[in-house]
């Protein structure tokens, strides 16, 4: 296969290094093209960040998958991956880590992934990081540029099982140029797959380690909202939360009218829909900001919130405020004054901003009408319900712990009906699929009987961490779970919340892959404004960037 030339220098193309040839030229079964990513330097300097610091370059990879395994000389599709490495390290012999997202390639990573992976401490890149290594993060089968033609006619295809064969193919034929050893790791959905990768191909990698993984054994589970509603967190926080769903459900006769008129779908759709996404939002409120704020914005926004409120108890727009916020599925109020015009009368949904477009070159294989004209949902939403459906399990969130059991009967029945898991109310198609057990019974089993070393790492504040893989299947040898205390949705052992138990974690990876190569245990100077500065690793020598401006561990300017 031709093998793309994209340069990455503003003064010349620079050549492919050999280990892309090999990669291509040694598995002419699997491997398409590779290509490297341009650095957009005018937004790395909007971004404040000198060019030289950028110390990692990008490649997209495209390999060849069948859409059934079982019949690999069937249909095929081109998957695509990015892999990013570092400027002073070999690849061939670095170590690496296979990173799971479990859905499409996210946009900020696909326009600039050298200044990302160079800035951000995320959970993602934490362990390639820590080892200096490779990161390499395909995207799932059936998402975004990575599907077949015409591929949610078959969503049969798009089984757990099928998607680890694509990562065991794109390793084995990985494993050929490089050599290091292999992390497999995944967040949330991703975090399930790593999990599922060693469930298939425990050989897969020298270790596992799946990230806010939930697991559940039914497609209606109530344990993550239990779990949620007493454990971490602040107590007085999630008060604040109650009563303003409770608010919803006792002044629903206000509220509902104003949502309803404020709703997009006002006069386009029938009002069971609407109210069925009224019930939904209820129930889901706060989830977002329980999985994903800390506590200190959380704390921001009740202020903040509340100030507002005081001047609409004055001006009786408080109603209208309740509409907004299930409107926005937000509890901060940062847009009130963007809508104030809705709130004085003018009931009709807010004009909708543009329609996405693609970026980037439209994948082989699946035309721009495929992609885009599926309806109301989007494509992705729609392989990710199917998954859920039957195999992967998914959260159901009802209203027994919000008011009392005659009111919460009434709602359950009525979101039931209107709303329903996996939004069978508004996709039929769902409701013929029945759940199969079988693949969380091979991952809990495998799990216990593991002779890898698996890591699972769960946020203490993440409604998540209820799914989690459950202590029985823990076997303390090769398995172990950390759950960190202040963390949520977004975990990572760089945050140090809990000392202990992040070392502990760094612990059981440099078992395994060694003395750590990278900067993430180097101190900041003492003094103020450094926590906002960035360590980066060049030429040997740690540095760290501040603004514009680069310093050594000392605090002394690079000039």
């Amino acid at each position: 296969m031709a093998l793309c030339l994209a340069g990455m220098s503003v003064k010349a193309q620079a050549p492919m290094p050999q280990w892309t040839i090999d990669l291509v030229n040694m598995n002419p079964d699997v491997i398409d093209s590779i290509h490297r990513v341009a650095i957009d330097y005018e937004k790395v300097q909007e971004a404040g960040v000198n060019p030289s610091n950028i110390v990692s370059r990008t490649y997209v990879i495209y390999y060849h998958q069948p859409r059934k395994h079982s019949e690999p000389q069937g249909e095929q599709f081109p998957l695509r991956a990015m892999m990013t490495v570092y400027d002073d390290v070999d690849p061939t012999t670095a170590m690496n880590q296979l990173y799971i997202g479990g859905y499409a390639l996210p946009q900020w990573w696909r326009e600039d992934p050298d200044l990302y992976f160079s800035l951000n401490a995320a959970a993602g890149g934490e362990i390639a990081r820590r080892y200096h290594g490779n990161y390499i993060w395909p995207e799932y089968r059936y998402f975004q540029f990575s599907a077949p033609v015409q591929c949610y006619e078959k969503l049969e295809d798009m089984r757990s099982e099928e998607a680890a064969e694509d990562f065991h193919n794109l390793l084995t034929a990985m494993k050929k140029v490089l050599h290091g050893k292999w992390a497999v790791s995944g967040g949330s959905k991703g975090g399930e797959a790593a999990l599922l990768q060693h469930a298939f191909h425990p050989e897969d990698a020298d270790a596992f380690v799946p990230y806010v993984a939930p697991f559940f054994d039914n497609n209606c589970d109530t344990v993550m909202q239990h779990y949620w509603l007493n454990n971490g967190w602040n107590k007085d926080y999630l008060k604040t939360f109650r009563d303003i769903q409770r608010t919803f459900i006792k002044r629903k006769e206000q509220i509902y009218p104003l949502f309803q008129k404020m709703s997009r779908y006002y006069g386009t759709t029938s009002e069971e829909k609407i109210y069925g996404n009224y019930l939904a939002r209820v129930a889901h409120f706060g989830l977002d900001e329980h999985a994903y704020s800390d506590t200190a914005a959380i704390n921001d926004a009740i202020q903040y919130n509340g100030n507002i409120m005081y001047l609409n108890d004055i001006y009786g727009y408080n109603d209208s405020v309740y509409a907004i916020m299930l409107l926005d599925c937000s509890f901060k109020l940062k847009y009130f004054g963007e809508r104030i015009s809705v709130l004085r009368g003018q009931y009709q949904a807010p004009a909708r901003g543009p329609q996405p477009k693609r970026v980037g070159a439209i994948p082989r294989g699946v035309t721009e009408a495929e992609w885009w004209n599926y309806g109301e949902i989007g494509k992705d939403e729609q392989g990710y319900q199917y998954q859920s459906k039957v195999e992967l399990g998914y959260y159901d969130l009802r209203f027994n712990d919000i008011v009392g059991p005659d009111t919460a009967a009434t709602l359950n029945a009525d979101y039931k009906q209107y709303v329903g898991t996996l939004r069978d109310f508004d996709n039929p198609y769902y409701k013929d699929f029945p759940f199969d057990i079988s693949l969380y019974n091979r991952a809990v089993t495998t799990t216990q009987n593991a002779t890898k070393p698996i890591i699972f790492i769960y946020g203490e504040d993440d409604p998540w961490t209820g799914a989690a893989m459950k202590d029985e299947y823990i076997n303390g040898t090769n398995v172990q779970k950390f759950i960190l205390p202040g963390q949520n949705h977004g975990a990572s052992f760089s945050s140090n919340t809990d000392i202990a138990k992040c070392n502990a974690i760094r612990t059981a990876l440099d078992a395994v892959f060694g003395a750590p190569q990278s900067i993430e245990n180097t101190p900041f100077p003492s003094g103020e404004g450094w926590g906002e500065a960035h360590k980066l690793l060049r030429d040997g020598q740690i540095l760290i960037l501040r603004g514009n401006k680069t310093y050594t561990i000392t605090g002394a300017e690079v000039l």
